[in-house]
């Protein structure tokens, strides 16, 4: 491949991997995909001289439409003009990249990748972004040492006709490779201050996802609620995974107020009375559970954990406040990392029952109800009738409940809609609406119940070992109150939901994502969020491994946790290197000469191909491929020729003829490539 050709393409190629990162982040829109359209097209075809001006003219005015677009967007309508810088950004790469061959834009295509990759780290630097920033590199040093050889030629020679060899390009990129691995050794041993600044995590801007929102309603029909297989977070657990961890219930949103189709929050509930981070402490005791959350849903300033949260330790670079509700939030753009501590087993029904108290007045935010059917107070009462404890009734509705089916197919009609629909009529229906009915008929009785919103269990990554809490785990339950106590959970959802569930979000393609899941987490968790703190555990781990003293039982697992981790990243260069000297090495082949290597592999091709026997001289060879007008017989003659002349000639050959005979080789091996395997006349 001549320089020139090989040196565009290469660019075109370092251009198309920094699109693919700033796409990992920003997504692909119609300008990012006509960008890529354009650069995969350079890589294949390049205009000539005539249609080159013609593209050369469109960038122009192409560009002049997007500034002028962008200064009205930004001055007069007030719209972020970050989009047109991008936008112009794109179309300018695009552009370039298709001009002919015979413009000098080499340090135009550098410069225009090199700002669209530094563009793309503004946003979250998922393994997409790894992959790209990966290829990027390689190719940068492949297109610049191409173009340092094309330019000396250009000088030397007057053109750029050299050809560039397999040997040189795959040396290049074991090169390139090296310098990745020496720059994560780089990253992995050298100190770095503890994280106090802020970086644009994985959030959207104000969106909410299928399943948990700021408000939860009943007021939909017609329809089926889709599956959401993305991960909404990960939960490690520090001390060893719990029993029936895909159990959990992640705590989000309380909701106070009903009025007939949505739940809302208002500031009445920020008055009733609760028990603080102590009293749940001693009232409900231990053991306190630890858990490390990753991340939470787009546009949602909630932490998660299992109720009651007794404390949360952020790990990021957020601010985290606690609502007189429980709700837990936070402020910042970063992405949420924290620790949750929370208690470990609720009280019992027994100590629920024995213990029994007035409730506070402002509790009665709690009680509130909308205009209902006379017929829900009547089936309130007829549930709890003959039991005298708030325990027993509220076991009470939850278990009638129970006895309905789940189901993510929609109501038919806003009749069905309603709770009265869902109660007397339907009798099925999804987790928004058991909840919604439990709290209305145990409000209807009196008693202090509020809406939550969050996710229930999980599914747990045995590679990774945690916990993937995905939109398809997005659920809805209530909290009743009892005086002493505090808020208790109960879950009126059939077990069914669990199938249901399965069924929507599993599969073969569910295994992938959370194969892929595993594989971000750990770029996340080694990579973004790499600190002081984690760089000495891995140091810690290292020293383990050379300790004789006995490290024993579970800390020595969680030392030696982090090498295992770290162990790829350390071995890179080492087998790089082994590569590298191994590759070098002789082989028995490689005592030939190059003239008789380049002699052999076109008898090979020959050969393979049905032309011309193994056997026999060189002379043979070639009369025997002239004589039955082989595809490339010509040049394979000339090889021979000068084969023989380098070989026989008493004298080392020179670089020239070399060079001659490996192009002459080449082209023989197209022309047999191209034409295939020898079709024999028939009878033969």
């Amino acid at each position: 491949m001549k320089l020139a050709r090989l040196h565009r393409r290469l660019a075109s190629a370092m251009a198309l991997a920094a699109l693919g990162a700033y796409a990992a982040g920003d997504g692909v829109g119609p300008m990012t995909l006509a960008a890529a359209i354009a650069l995969a097209l350079s890589v294949l075809w390049l205009p000539d001289s005539r249609a080159g001006a013609w593209i050369e003219r469109a960038t122009r005015v192409g560009i002049l439409a997007l500034f002028g677009w962008l200064v009205y967007g930004a001055l007069l309508l007030g719209h972020d003009f970050l989009p047109g810088v991008m936008a112009m950004l794109l179309f300018l790469l695009a552009g370039e990249a298709l001009r002919p061959l015979e413009a000098r834009n080499d340090m135009r295509l550098y410069s225009l990748s090199f700002a669209l990759l530094i563009a793309s780290t503004a946003f979250y630097p998922g393994i997409g972004f790894a992959f790209g920033f990966a290829s990027y590199v390689g190719l940068t040093v492949l297109a610049m040492m191409v173009g340092y050889l094309r330019r000396e030629t250009e000088r030397f020679r007057g053109g750029g006709t050299v050809r560039v060899g397999r040997a040189f390009l795959w040396t290049t990129v074991a090169l390139s490779g090296m310098t990745l691995a020496m720059s994560a050794g780089v990253f992995l041993l050298f100190p770095r201050l503890p994280r106090a600044w802020n970086v644009q995590g994985r959030r959207g801007a104000g969106g909410e996802v299928a399943g948990f929102s700021d408000r939860v309603s009943i007021g939909d029909f017609g329809g089926r609620i889709g599956s959401n297989p993305e991960v909404m977070f990960r939960v490690e657990f520090p001390d060893g995974p719990p029993p029936g961890v895909e159990g959990i219930h992640w705590r989000g949103r309380s909701f106070d107020r009903f009025d007939g189709e949505e739940w809302m929050r208002t500031a009445l509930a920020a008055f009733a009375r609760d028990l603080d981070a102590r009293g749940y402490a001693i009232r409900w005791g231990g053991p306190f559970r630890r858990m490390r959350i990753f991340g939470g849903p787009p546009g949602a300033d909630v932490l998660f954990g299992p109720h009651p949260v007794l404390n949360v330790q952020p790990r990021s670079a957020i601010q985290v406040f606690t609502g007189a509700t429980g709700d837990i939030g936070f402020a910042g753009t970063d992405n949420p990392v924290y620790t949750v501590t929370s208690a470990g087993r609720r009280p019992s029904d027994d100590a629920l029952r024995a213990e029994a108290g007035a409730d506070a007045g402002e509790m009665r935010a709690y009680l509130q109800l909308p205009p209902l059917d006379p017929r829900v107070r009547r089936l309130a009462d007829s549930l709890t009738a003959g039991r005298a404890t708030r325990i027993d009734q509220v076991r009470a509705v939850e278990a009638w409940l129970r006895t309905f089916r789940y189901t993510l197919d929609l109501p038919s009609g806003r009749e069905d809609a309603s709770i009265e629909g869902f109660l007397f009529r339907r009798r099925e229906g999804h987790c928004e609406y058991f909840s919604t009915a439990m709290a209305v008929l145990l409000r209807a009785r009196g008693i202090p119940t509020r809406n939550v919103n969050g996710f229930l269990g999980g599914e747990w990554n045995t590679g990774a070992g945690y916990l993937a809490v995905t939109g398809n785990q997005a659920h809805s339950w209530v909290e009743v109150w009892f005086p002493g106590w505090g808020w208790v959970p109960f879950d009126p959802t059939p077990a069914s939901r669990g199938d249901v569930v399965a069924d929507a979000g599993r599969g073969w393609a569910w295994s992938t994502r959370l194969w892929m899941d595993g594989i971000e987490y750990r770029w996340y968790k080694w990579v973004v969020d790499y600190n002081m703190e984690r760089q000495l555990s891995v140091f810690r781990g290292i020293g383990s491994v050379f300790s004789r003293g006995d490290q024993g039982g579970i800390g020595r697992r969680d030392q030696r946790a982090p090498v295992r981790v770290a162990a790829p990243w350390l071995l890179v260069p080492l087998g790089l290197a082994l590569l590298w000297l191994l590759a070098s090495r002789r082989r028995p082949g490689g005592r030939l000469h190059r003239e008789s290597r380049a002699y052999l592999s076109l008898r090979k091709a020959y050969a393979r191909a049905g032309w011309a026997p193994v056997d026999g001289g060189p002379l043979e060879f070639a009369q025997s491929l002239a004589v039955d007008r082989a595809p490339g017989a010509d040049d394979a003659a000339a090889a021979v020729d000068l084969y023989l002349r380098a070989r026989f000639s008493g004298r080392p050959a020179d670089p020239p003829t070399v060079r001659e005979l490996d192009e002459r080789a080449a082209r023989a091996r197209a022309a047999v490539r191209r034409a295939g395997k020898r079709r024999k006349p028939a009878g033969v």
